[in-house]
């Protein structure tokens, strides 16, 4: 058995490796600012040829630096986490093939070997995501994959359209077309979850909290953000771009305000990345990719280890995600909330850690841009909201109103601090570290007047105060009443139920319809049910006169036998 539980261990430390080898081919590349191409050809049909190309440049070097990264502390906690599950070595393959098509991805400029690492993600995050086999776990996995089916499609739709230049790789593309862009930027927002696809990432919170910490938070959702990204320098229109842009700060805006009603402590980390996805889409919708990717990485930092102490939190509260039965974490476990507290200070963007030097630039370059006031008020909200949120998970987790016994709370293992001091350490020093080295110079000297230098820091000040007197004068356990508006609140203003019942209800009601009226109907009247009593009758009519020819054979056959034995006797 300890043979076996050193799976967790062998991944641990083979991603770690992994991790350290792509970061310093990202320093080697940065130096020399070179990009190494490596083809393969598969084979040539009719003119084109399909060809297995990856792309190494210190963009794709970084994301999968990270991705390993993130992945080596997760299967370290899996260990903690997964402990007593009958099915772990099961649980890390699948975990490994999602990092492995994650890898694909980023490596891919080339759309077919793109759309095997894009049906990977989709193929095994269904499967981590329906783990637990109950109901939810189902329905949040049929959820999921069929939201995800739309940007594949999308995706097939674009080889197919791309076929007619003989080549799949994008990069190398001269021609710009609006339905291509089009087509890719479906597909993204299918996969960062944007509006009108948001309704899956919240309900794949039913996954196991290793699954959550790596695929929803930092891997699989930026996926689409990293499409975009490598899109960018081949196809780019303001117009198509503006639709995106509208889109997401409407994300943005959505699920903050939702994050701020929700009790499911999974279910606002979810919301905390949908709303974080929705800031990267419009900073990437302004034509500014690298700053979209400078804050994909620092988010992703963070967030899996924000994702990681919820998991901790759940362990001790019985596998409840209830935020209202969370109390005196921080007094009960210290370094538990140490770690809570420096990540979601980040996830605010506090002064001098990771979330500051990204978010903060993404938003002096919204603002310095020549763009429209209501992309200005949402990105301000937005900002504001994230303050609101992060404030009532830490309140509610810090009140030592609740009476829950501090005995039955405990700290996190050493094993497991060690592994989490990692991302802890990523989470404070990697925005730092990746401003200098990664960002072009015309990012980070921006000229702003007065006003737009105090804005951010007057909405984050704003919304602090007005959370901070509303969660103190507030009872945690109170009645809403149960008007529109407050139930959209909590509901993803009716999201789910748009996205999934009003679609297809009427599709299915009209078919019942269908089904009484024409099958159970009329072609039963004329086909079915007649037909069932014509040969019905033609059958009795058959079988009726067989008798009859028999019992006329047997009587005269009878007869003649005793005519027969008279005249003998």
């Amino acid at each position: 058995m300890k043979i076996n539980h050193s799976i967790y261990h062998i991944y641990m430390y083979t991603l770690f490796f992994v991790s350290a080898g792509f970061f310093m081919l990202f320093v080697f590349l940065s130096m020399k600012n070179m990009t190494f191409f490596l083809e393969w050809e598969l084979f040539s049909f009719n003119g084109g040829s399909m060809i297995f190309l990856t792309v190494l440049d210190w963009m794709s070097m970084m994301f999968v630096s990270t991705v390993t990264l993130i992945s080596a502390v997760i299967c370290g906690y899996s260990k903690y986490y997964m402990d007593g599950d009958p099915f772990y070595q099961r649980f890390m393959f699948i975990l490994l093939l999602f990092v492995s098509s994650m890898m694909l991805l980023i490596l891919s400029p080339n759309l077919i070997s793109l759309l095997l690492g894009w049906d990977g993600l989709g193929l095994s995050s269904y499967v981590l995501v329906v783990y637990y086999q109950n109901e939810y776990a189902c329905n949040s996995g049929m959820l999921t994959i069929l939201s995800n089916r739309v940007g594949d499609a999308m995706i097939l739709v674009s080889i197919c359209l791309m076929y007619c230049n003989n080549s799949w790789n994008f990069l190398l593309e001269t021609l710009s077309s609006k339905l291509l862009l089009a087509l890719m930027i479906i597909s993204a927002m299918t996969k960062s979850a944007q509006i009108p696809f948001s309704a899956w990432l919240p309900a794949a919170m039913a996954a196991p909290t290793p699954v959550s910490a790596l695929v929803h938070s930092s891997t699989l959702v930026t996926a689409g953000v990293f499409l975009l990204i490598r899109f960018h320098p081949c196809f780019y229109d303001k117009q198509i771009y503006m639709i995106l842009m509208i889109m997401s700060s409407l994300t943005m805006v959505m699920s903050g305000w939702m994050a701020n009603f929700e009790m499911d402590m999974k279910k606002i980390i979810a919301l905390s990345t949908l709303s974080q996805l929705g800031l990267m889409m419009m900073i990437m919708s302004l034509g500014m990719p690298e700053l979209a990717f400078f804050h994909l990485i620092s988010h992703a930092m963070f967030k899996s280890t924000i994702f990681m102490c919820a998991g901790v939190m759940i362990h001790n509260m019985s596998s409840s995600q209830d935020l209202r039965l969370s109390g005196d974490f921080f007094s009960s476990g210290p370094l538990l909330g140490v770690f809570f507290g420096v990540t979601n200070l980040s996830l605010c963007g506090f002064p001098f850690l990771a979330g500051y030097f990204s978010k903060d630039l993404v938003l002096e370059n919204i603002m310095s841009s020549s763009m429209n006031f209501f992309f200005l008020f949402m990105s301000m909200i937005g900002t504001g909201l994230t303050v609101s949120y992060t404030l009532r998970v830490m309140y509610l987790m810090g009140n030592s109103d609740i009476k829950k016994s501090i005995e039955t709370l405990s700290d996190m293992s050493f094993f497991l601090a060690k592994t989490m001091v990692i991302m802890l350490f990523m989470s404070s020093v990697s925005g730092f570290f990746l401003g200098w080295v990664c960002l072009p110079v015309k990012f980070i000297f921006i000229n702003l007047s007065d006003m737009s230098k105090y804005l951010t820091f007057t909405m984050i000040t704003l919304f602090f105060s007005f959370t901070l007197l509303h969660m103190k004068k507030l009872g945690l356990f109170f009645l809403f009443s149960g008007h529109l508006w407050k139930k959209g609140s909590h509901s993803m203003m009716y999201l789910p139920l748009v996205s999934t019942q009003l679609i297809s209800f009427p599709s299915l009601k009209k078919s019942f319809y269908t089904y009484k009226l024409i099958d159970s109907g009329w072609l039963e009247y004329t086909m079915g049910l007649n037909l069932n009593k014509k040969f019905s009758q033609i059958n009795y009519n058959f079988l009726f006169s067989q008798v009859l020819k028999f019992l006329k054979i047997s009587m005269i056959s009878m007869f003649m036998l005793l005519v027969i034995l008279v005249n003998f006797a």
